[in-house]
């Protein structure tokens, strides 16, 4: 097991301790701390077992290194395997929904004896669970939209999910000799925020035998990580990984190839438009190939690479990420397609948390990290006080904090530079957790809503514009709020904040975080145009979450978005120059608006 593999096993004992009768809450604390402290290790947990360093790792007491050291070494955690044989699916099944947390889950499996999530749509639609003790119709209409949030997107998985198994499998197949040319297809490709299944191409000499053929697919059939075979045969294989994820293989020729992994990477609605253009042009485009004329009378036109087909069509290549036919291939003609932007135009990160709230590694080992990341700033953003679920900081604390930043500076000279910042609560009424006076000591503010969900659509509106329009508020994370596959986004009007951010010079971030992937790639173009600097921010709490930065860069790319446009692709310097410059503006706008 990789430290990945580990820090879930223990999430997931975790988990199940709280839907056992009688667990303590320490003991649920202890695992679910033990799973960030072991992501947060440097190094193979392999060889960290091996030279028994867990010892003295914060976290992680001796019961717990046992467990792991029985992970590492025997693939499986007892104390899991038992969890999880007494524990009815029904239970894990409810905890993906939305306001069901293990007691009210442990009420309704004893009194309503359901057995399923079907059984308990039904109880709901009866008015057996209103009747339940604690719950009521407001929490069973709750619940009704949570089952039917979960219906669907009961198919879909998270990007890394998909991206974890693809690459497994990619590097395996990739060392066999037949192979030519192997890549990823499908959304993946195109880096969808979630993904349904996976796609994978390879090539083949065009005249290599159908041994060859059979040994690629019989080698893809027996790999570990497929769970079991559902179809079997020379130019395409079809499994289920042990994630439940689908995944097909299919072989072609290499002269083929380009179209093959052209059809097979999508989208369906950029294809529909591709075609249109192929037939204007009296070609025809399918997954064999780009043809002149039509059928019967087709004559092959030759493609070594996905970028000759699009010449072929008179327009510049179109990036994975943008083929969603939102306009890229009007801007391919016509030459307007932009640059979009890497991950290595990224200079520095914001938004990330240390042990000063509910981050997992202090500041000096959040910069050391960045440092040997190459990374040139650290925007430090504990949770303020109202956040006292994540240990807030209170003012008092934000001054101690500043001090420890200050010496740090010192000390990381020419290395690094460390940001001061928080993540400050935006409050009900709009209002921010902090004061004025306090926000106006850091170099950047982060302002964000974590409570009071369900306000109807205009209240929540208007408290997040009146967020924005607060002058010391630099960046608004996490917008919409949105958790994929486990939550919606709380109602807003995401056109009025875009453009209320645009009217003060605010600035929305791309949480890169898997799970949230926030704001949507859908709206970033408009955001874009409206000059709105968009930040790709890991919302770090542990170190390995500062690559997260790579999930906000796939979807920075699907939102047209260029380095210019990104506000930490941005130098030291002008970075801190921005954040100077951007409050001024807004202070002075604002005084100006008083009067």
């Amino acid at each position: 097991m990789d430290k990945a593999q580990v820090a879930a096993l223990l999430d997931d004992i975790a988990t199940l301790l709280t839907l056992k009768e009688g667990s303590s809450q320490f003991e649920v604390r202890a695992y679910q701390n033990a799973a960030r402290s072991v992501n947060g290790l440097d190094g193979d947990i392999t060889q960290l077992v091996r030279e028994g360093k867990l010892k003295g790792v914060p976290g992680l007491g001796s019961t717990i290194i046992k467990r792991i050291e029985e992970a590492v070494n025997s693939g499986h955690m007892a104390v899991y395997d038992e969890l999880r044989a007494s524990t009815p699916q029904v239970k894990l099944d409810m905890l993906r929904i939305q306001g069901l947390g293990p007691k009210r889950i442990n009420t309704i499996y004893e009194q309503l004896q359901v057995h399923s999530i079907a059984e308990l749509e039904q109880a709901c639609k009866e008015d057996r669970v209103a009747h339940l003790p604690g719950f009521g119709k407001k929490t069973q209409v709750n619940i009704l939209q949570g089952i039917a949030f979960l219906s669907q997107h009961a198919d879909r998985f998270l990007y890394p999910v998909g991206e974890q198994g693809a690459v497994g499998l990619r590097e395996a197949l990739a060392s066999l000799p037949g192979i030519v040319r192997l890549e990823i297809g499908g959304s993946l490709r195109r880096r969808r925020e979630t993904v349904k299944d996976i796609d994978m191409v390879a090539s083949v000499a065009d005249d290599a035998g159908e041994e060859v053929r059979r040994q690629i697919m019989d080698f893809f059939t027996s790999q570990p990580a497929v769970q079991a075979v559902t179809g079997k045969g020379e130019t395409k294989s079809s499994v289920v990984l042990h994630t439940g994820m689908a995944m097909d293989l299919r072989i072609v020729n290499d002269s083929q190839f380009p179209a093959t992994l052209h059809h097979f990477t999508g989208s369906k609605e950029h294809h529909i438009a591709l075609r249109r253009r192929a037939l204007a042009m009296n070609m025809t485009i399918n997954d064999y190939g780009l043809f002149k004329g039509k059928e019967p009378n087709l004559e092959p036109v030759s493609c070594k690479n996905e970028a000759d087909i699009y010449a072929a069509l008179g327009m510049a290549y179109i990036e994975p990420e943008l083929r969603e036919d939102m306009g890229e291939i009007e801007a391919a003609i016509h030459g307007t397609l932009p640059t979009l932007v890497q991950e290595s135009d990224l200079r520095g990160v914001l938004h990330v948390h240390s042990t000063w709230s509910d981050g997992q590694n202090t500041i000096r080992e959040m910069a050391e990290a960045c440092i040997e990341r190459g990374l040139a700033y650290l925007g430090l953003s504990d949770h303020s006080k109202a956040a006292a679920y994540a240990s807030g900081l209170t003012e008092d604390d934000l001054r101690r904090q500043g001090e420890e930043i200050d010496r740090l500076n010192a000390e990381f000279a020419g290395r690094l530079h460390i940001l001061k910042g928080t993540e400050c609560d935006i409050l009900k009424d709009g209002s921010l957790d902090f004061a004025d006076e306090v926000l106006a000591t850091l170099d950047f503010v982060v302002a964000s809503i974590h409570s009071n969900f369900n306000l109807a659509p205009e209240e929540q509106t208007r408290r997040m514009l009146r967020a924005v329009a607060n002058p010391y508020v630099d960046i608004i994370g996490h917008p919409t709020g949105r958790l994929l596959l486990n939550r919606e986004g709380y109602g807003l009007d995401i056109e009025a904040l875009i453009d209320a951010a645009a009217e003060h010079g605010t600035c929305i971030e791309i949480n890169a975080h898997p799970s949230r992937l926030d704001l949507d790639w859908r709206y970033l173009h408009k955001a874009r145009d409206k000059g709105i600097k968009i930040p790709i921010d890991p919302d770090a709490h542990v170190i390995t979450g500062l690559d997260d930065m790579r999930y906000g860069i796939g979807m920075a790319r699907k939102g047209w978005l260029r380095a210019s446009d990104v506000l930490n692709a941005m130098p030291t310097e002008e970075l801190v120059r921005f954040f100077t410059t951007r409050r001024s503006t807004a202070l002075k706008k604002h005084t100006e608006a008083k009067f």
